[in-house]
């Protein structure tokens, strides 16, 4: 799907010609690394300005995110680009669809700034309960095996009692790594605001949840890890040593892009989309979460559409959409899920849309596609 000479060419329609020639072999296709100036290159010309969002997702407002993981595994949706938004659910998605490159494209500042305080986390971690450890501040005197199941990750890690002295070295060492990776040139504001997120995890814990004046019926943190298939199985990137390794090493070679973008706006789907194009490179998912709600509220989801048109995708790319069930429960929804999860053919999505068979978020979420 994703040729790896990808970058030189991927920087030139975003007139980065100043940027010095990668010092890694990108002749052959298949993961690579990026080097620090080019991620942040890409995060800096490829962002739009960001706009206002009333709530902090520190976690997910989605209980459930695994149910298609199955889906995704019939569909063999595997390799290429994958395009997220949001904080946590990415990382499930990108261990069980193993791209080549992600981009998480948010239209909230906040979630760049989480994603790259998870980053410089992850980076320094060497097992599961070492990254939790170091996102809640709850040192472990001993490692578990890298066989434990996530339940008993999570309660290794409740029964470790906070530490603010541990807690404050990780900020720091986060800080550090932050500061000096080239050309990122985060602001004051943006540290103030690693600082807050960082906080927050430290003082709820596994408490931590979506910051909404409706939050009692969203997940905790805890929660949203403990979360099954539909199969009864923890699946969780988390859950599996393998899966968390992989996504941790797509971190330590820049792989995972944090940007800040408007699905609706003028700029960053329609810049990723030209540089993409410009060496073959295919969207294998893109993850929506539950924004095209906001987007028709906005009148603003036909712009939506035109910049889906823009990327590169095939016939076997496919959305990950997810639907809220708190006004009108949807057809699939499974037992109290407050959310259902759905996977969507791309190109039929377009073509849905070009024959004008959308109106509303409830066809796009129910019209069938018979093409």
């Amino acid at each position: 799907m994703v040729s790896f000479k990808l970058f030189p060419a991927l920087l030139i329609p975003l007139a980065l010609s100043r940027l010095a020639p990668s010092c890694v072999d990108l002749s052959h296709p298949g993961p690579t690394s990026l080097t620090d100036r080019e991620f942040s290159e890409l995060i800096h010309h490829i962002s739009e300005k960001g706009g206002y969002f009333w709530s902090n997702n520190y976690i997910s407002n989605e209980t459930s995110y695994l149910h298609v993981l199955d889906d995704l595994a019939k569909l063999e949706v595997k390799g290429g680009v994958y395009i997220g938004v949001g904080p946590n659910q990415n990382f499930t998605y990108i261990a069980a669809i193993r791209p080549d490159l992600a981009f998480i494209v948010d239209i909230r500042r906040q979630n760049l700034i989480e994603h790259l305080l998870f980053k410089a986390l992850m980076e320094k971690s060497e097992s599961r309960e070492d990254y939790l450890s170091r996102l809640l501040g709850r040192p472990l005197a001993t490692p578990l095996p890298r066989s434990a199941s996530l339940p008993d990750v999570v309660a290794a890690l409740e029964a470790a009692p906070p530490d603010e002295s541990y807690f404050r070295e990780q900020l720091s060492l986060a800080e550090k790594d932050l500061r000096e990776t080239a050309d990122l040139a985060l602001t004051e504001v943006d540290f103030q605001e690693l600082r807050q997120i960082h906080d927050e995890f430290f003082k709820q814990g596994f408490e931590i949840k979506y910051d909404s004046w409706r939050s009692f019926f969203f997940p905790s943190f805890k929660e949203f890890l403990l979360e099954t298939d539909l199969n009864g199985r923890h699946r969780n990137w988390l859950a599996s040593a393998s899966d968390f390794e992989y996504v941790r090493e797509m971190e330590r070679a820049n792989r995972i892009v944090p940007l800040v973008g408007d699905f609706a706006g003028e700029q960053a789907l329609r810049r990723l989309g030209r540089a993409l194009d410009a060496r073959g490179a295919t969207v294998s998912a893109f993850y929506l979460s539950n924004v095209e709600f906001y987007l028709f509220r906005q009148r603003k989801w036909p712009e939506f559409v035109e910049n889906v048109r823009e990327l590169p995708t095939d016939e076997r790319s496919v959305f990950i959409r997810a639907y809220a069930n708190l006004h009108r429960p949807h057809p699939r929804m499974v037992d109290d899920h407050i959310t259902v999860t759905l996977v969507q053919n791309i190109h039929a999505f377009l073509r849905n849309a070009r024959a004008g068979r959308y109106h509303s978020l409830w066809d796009v979420v129910t019209v069938e596609d018979d093409f």
